[in-house]
This record gives C-alpha cells, structure tokens and sequence, in this order.
C-alpha cells in the first residue's frame, strides 16, 4: 500500500523530532511516510520546493520566524500566509497550521478548520495523546482521501464530455458542466494547464483536438504524481 506523504514545515529542528515522534506513536503510523522541511529564505522559493517534494498534505507551523536556531535568514513569512498562497495555486488542497497562537492564525486565515493548536503533539496524558493523535491524523488522512477522489471523479467526468462534445453530442448545461470542471482540474492541479476560454465552447474539430490533448497532459500529470506517491 502507498504511504501518506504529509509534510512538516517549522523553523526548528527540535520540532521535526516531536512531530517524527508523534506519527510513530500514532495508530496510523505505518500508512504514512512523515517529511519534513525548513521555510526557505522567500515565499515563491518556499512554494516551488513544496510542489518539488510533492507532499499529499502539509503541516507548517504558524510562526516560522520566531526561533532561527537552525537557519540564519529571516523568514518574512507565516504559515497561514504560506497556506493561503499554495491554496490559492492547488486549490483545496489538504493543509493545516499549527500554532500556539491559534487567535491570530485563526483571525488570518479563510479557512478556521485548517489551524489547529500545536500542543496536539505534546499531550502528558497517554489515553488523551493517543486519542488526539488518531482523531488528528485520521482527519488528515480523511482530508487527502477527500482531495484526490474528487480530483479523479472530476478528470473522469470531463473526459466522457469531452468526448460527448468531440461527437456533437453535448447540450448547453454539459458545456457549462465542461468549463466547470476545467475550472476546478485547473485550480486543484495547476494553472499552467488551464484550457483558455475560446476552446471550451468552440465547436470547431481541431480546436476540440486541442482541448483533449490539454485534458490529456492533465490527467498524465495527475496519474504521475499519484504514481510517485
């Protein structure tokens, strides 16, 4: 079975060691595959090494400038900014802060359920340490589950319009249906592989031959992450 790939974004080593140690103490330990990572010096790099690692989900913690032990830059960045700007890439996507300062990253972030306070990976009390790590992870889990079916239900459903359209087949509310799935595939995935707007309705045959191919490289795209998983 593929493991979960959930990475761990914080800027002090130590805290790679307790979340490490909370995954291998977990009841799920053994379905997941723990990475983790320190915020680089900028936030367009940040991004570009989160795409390149290709994490199922991430984890970051909220302060990531508070205690440069281990890097020496400044990081002019914080969690929720970090996840609203990946999400804003990859929509949808599972992501989640945690904080000590869970006012200000709530009041930060769009989303409240994706902020959790940090002192889940430091429970004293075995029975409740437990619990919360299942119900943590298991949400996590839940979240990624979630992601990658509606990803796989959206690419299968264009197609079989697509197709549809290719024979002049499709009515109005299926062509809308296309352009919505386009949208969803482009702001989950990636927005390089968006399908301009004057081929989603074209009923021209070789601009129909040019919308597959697009939705092609989507779906191989999708297929090879799913694979390097």
């Amino acid at each position: 079975m593929d493991k979960y790939k959930i990475l761990f974004i914080d800027e002090e080593r130590d805290s790679f060691d307790d979340f490490l140690d909370y995954v291998e103490k977990s009841p799920r330990a053994g379905e997941i595959e723990p990475l983790t990572q320190l915020p680089l010096e900028d936030l367009d790099s940040m991004i570009e090494k989160i795409i390149d690692i290709s994490p199922d989900a991430i984890i970051t913690d909220f302060n990531l400038n508070e205690k440069r032990v281990d890097i020496d830059y400044n990081v002019p960045y914080n969690g929720t900014e970090l996840l609203e700007t990946f999400l804003s890439i990859r929509d949808g996507f599972p992501f989640i802060v945690l904080t000590a300062f869970d006012d200000i990253a709530v009041n930060q972030a769009d989303d409240v359920n994706k902020v959790y306070v940090k002192n889940i990976l430091h429970k004293s009390n075995k029975e409740e340490m437990t619990k919360a790590k299942a119900t943590f992870l298991d949400r996590v889990i839940a979240s990624i589950n979630h992601y990658q079916a509606k990803l796989k239900n959206a690419e299968e459903e264009l197609v079989q319009l697509l197709e549809k359209k290719k024979a002049g087949k499709t009515n109005y509310d299926e062509e809308q249906r296309i352009i919505e799935l386009d949208g969803f595939i482009e702001k989950s995935v990636d927005k390089g592989s968006s399908i301009p707007n004057e081929y989603k309705l074209s009923s021209n045959t070789d601009r129909l031959g040019e919308l597959l191919s697009r939705v092609d490289n989507m779906i191989n795209k999708l297929n090879k992450d799913g694979n390097d998983n």
